[in-house]
């Protein structure tokens, strides 16, 4: 064994590791395997040093790593070749060597992008050859009932390769990806009640990313077989492992908001109480709100809904499946293993098995995240949930599955305690459309402010008109009060009012304007399908007269900017027609009130002395059909694409800068896996 020098100081020389000598040779250009027929046999039996061989690569050129290229191309091969091999430890050694090089390779190309790395790795002519066997392994060892560990390891070595680069397509080994497809054994570990537990996060985020790379053909491989897909046990793994990861970040607010609670004086709840019975909507104020950082960080189990909910309809039945525990631990080799992956941060394991489903998690990581659209990547996520909800909300099955009376949750929707207005949404168990509508209205009444998310609240309104119109088409009566979605729809309204002068300086709210009317159009022309009773519809024109001020304001602001020369002077114009028919019934109802507290000597007349003027006067209103202002939301796939595939393909961008960070954090010392390696085996 050779030593180091001594030290100056006059310590005791140090021994220098086997596996370090051997990469010394390595780097100086020599044989390392000469007259030595079991060298790689005994060479994938020492724990590599990764730190070692990431430093030496860092330091060498270019032109040093061309000289060295036979070299790599020998080590390439071996680790390759050492996956057929039986001894799992060798498989190990082998995968983090292997993982360690390409990342260290890709660090240098990154810096470098006219460095063609792939050729120091493998001969050019047999790049398509090599990659073909190199993933043929993987695939094996994704499908065959290896140990944990091995498993783990093969997935973090193609998310290695995968977020090799910022852009998906400027990675130029993404093409043998797409050629020689991991998709199936993927989806079989999703379909594994052993694996999905331990593997399911990096398999969904390495499909999510392989889904968005861009292909020659315009066709990605992957997107076409994740909208064929329809094995029941590999969709609801897929929603499984979704949800688990949503309702731990649920978890988290949840112990960070006890613990912010504990930590409040007396006097911060009276202040909170004064501020409820003095509720102003939040105009000018913005929320200071510091969203935990793995909250701002789930953009990859986003994106991966994004894409179940947008390309596969075989997903929307999963949405409701109710995922209790899958008796994981019943099975004897997790048993075992459940100890040791405690201890370790690669290996995922859920962190909440009660009874729920994907919707009811999503609906409250929705109430967590969408409280704070300050920050980019915030606002990011927050806009992601609004598609997502626009493409179920747009899906005619989900929406059934929404409305049926006999799938009722309990939804906890967080809200800020910084809030200051008066809903309070009904906690008991009800069909999830009402769930989505206490959700909206949430986010509407929430961010009223100078920085308004304008995109957001187009969404919002777009989702709550969406759900109205399945239940016109369908005769659907949802029990809900509606009461308290007609009333924040005028808030909005008046909010948008008084600061017009601001808010259309950056953005067109006379769009928004538009829709927030329709959505009464629709109450009012068909509420006699869509109301649960007829005190409810009485209950709407009391609303509008209630606030008739509101609308009549709406009406001359918009009147005035239809007939002057404005940048919106269309919008203006189609939100003054919308209000017809609100107009009609402001202009029969108010004379015969007026009348009604003369003739009865009455100043301050009771909400059901106005009702039963309302009631009695039905036959004398006329309004008209207003089928250009009420639209149906039929399903527009392309749409979609062109409204979202931006912000997607931010956020990619971010994932794939994420995932690599965690990459590099990963375990590369390996001493709790070989401690415990026999607890990471399956039994035989």
């Amino acid at each position: 064994m050779a030593f180091r020098r001594r030290s100056t100081s006059g310590s005791k020389p140090q021994l220098k590791e086997k596996v370090v000598q051997i990469y010394e040779s390595f780097f100086k250009g020599e044989d390392v395997s000469k007259d030595n027929d079991n060298f790689w046999d005994e060479f994938f039996l020492l724990k590599p040093k990764i730190s070692y061989i990431e430093t030496e690569i860092e330091k060498l050129s270019i032109e040093q790593l061309i000289t060295l290229q036979d070299n790599f191309r020998l080590l390439f091969t071996k680790c390759i070749t050492t996956f057929e091999c039986q001894h799992q430890l060798r498989i190990i050694f082998s995968l983090k060597t292997l993982t360690c090089l390409v990342s260290s390779l890709y660090k240098k190309f990154r810096i470098n992008p006219t460095f063609e790395f792939i050729s120091i790795l493998v001969i050019p002519k047999d790049t398509d050859m090599v990659f073909e066997n190199l993933l043929g392994k993987c695939n094996i060892m994704l499908c065959e009932p290896e140990c944990v560990v091995v498993k783990d390891l093969c997935l973090q070595f193609l998310l290695t390769i995968v977020t090799g680069t910022d852009n998906l397509n400027e990675n130029p080994a993404l093409r043998h990806l797409m050629t020689n497809s991991v998709f199936e054994p993927l989806t079989e570990v999703l379909s594994n009640n052993i694996y999905q537990t331990y593997h399911g996060y990096d398999s969904i985020l390495l499909l999510t990313l392989l889904m968005n790379v861009e292909t020659a053909k315009k066709t990605n491989p992957y997107v076409v077989k994740l909208s064929l897909l329809d094995k029941e046990d590999t969709l609801n793994g897929y929603s499984q492992i979704l949800r688990w990861s949503l309702e731990e970040i649920c978890q988290q607010y949840r112990s960070e908001e006890i613990a912010q609670y504990s930590n409040n004086t007396w006097f911060n709840t009276f202040t909170s109480v004064v501020s409820n019975m003095l509720f102003v909507p939040e105009t000018i104020e913005e929320h200071n709100i510091e969203l935990p950082q793995e909250i701002r960080s789930m953009s990859g189990i986003l994106i991966a809904l994004y894409e179940a909910v947008h390309y596969n309809r075989n997903f929307m039945t999963t949405l409701t499946h109710c995922h209790s525990s899958n008796n994981y631990e019943s099975h004897p080799s997790v048993m075992q293993q459940t100890q040791a992956a405690t201890n370790n941060p690669d290996l995922k394991l859920p962190s909440d098995n009660q009874f729920s489903n994907l919707l009811v998690t999503f609906f409250q990581y929705c109430s967590i995240v969408m409280q704070d659209t300050k920050t980019e990547a915030n606002a990011n996520n927050s806009m992601l949930c609004f598609v997502i909800l626009s493409s179920i909300t747009d899906d005619q099955f989900a929406n059934s599955l929404m409305h049926d009376v006999n799938l009722q949750f309990k939804v906890d929707l967080y809200r800020s305690p910084t809030r200051r207005y008066m809903f309070v949404p009904d906690k008991s168990p009800k069909p999830l459309a009402a769930a989505l509508l206490d959700l909206m209205i949430e986010f509407m009444l929430g961010h009223m402010m100078k920085k308004l998310p304008f995109d957001q609240y187009m969404k919002c309104i777009s989702i709550i008109h969406r759900i109205i119109c399945y239940q016109k088409r369908n005769s659907v009566r949802l029990c809900y009060n509606w009461k308290d979605l007609w009333s924040s729809l005028i808030t909005l309204l008046k909010f948008l009012m008084t600061y017009e002068h601001q808010l259309s300086q950056d953005m067109n709210i006379y769009d928004l304007g538009i829709q927030i009317v329709n959505i009464f159009n629709l109450f009012i022309t068909y509420g006699d399908m869509l109301l649960p009773s007829p005190s409810s519809y009485d209950e709407l024109y009391y609303e509008i007269i209630r606030m008739h001020t509101v609308f009549d304001n709406i009406y001359v602001l918009s009147s005035r900017n239809s007939s002057s020369v404005s940048e919106h002077k269309l919008s203006a114009t189609k939100l003054s027609n919308c209000l017809i028919n609100i107009r009609a019934i402001i202009n029969h109802y108010i004379p015969k009130i007026d009348n009604w507290l003369e003739k009865n000597s009455v100043t301050t007349p009771v909400g059901e002395e106005i009702l039963e003027v309302v009631r009695n006067n039905y036959d004398t209103l006329t309004l008209k059909l207003l089928l250009d202002c009420l639209g149906s939301f039929e399903s527009n796939k392309s749409n979609h694409d062109l409204s979202s595939s931006s912000l997607i393909k931010l956020m990619v961008s971010k994932v794939v800068k994420d995932t690599r960070q965690s990459l590099k954090h990963s375990n590369t010392d390996l001493q709790q896996i070989l401690q415990n390696f026999s607890l990471y085996t399956n039994p035989s």
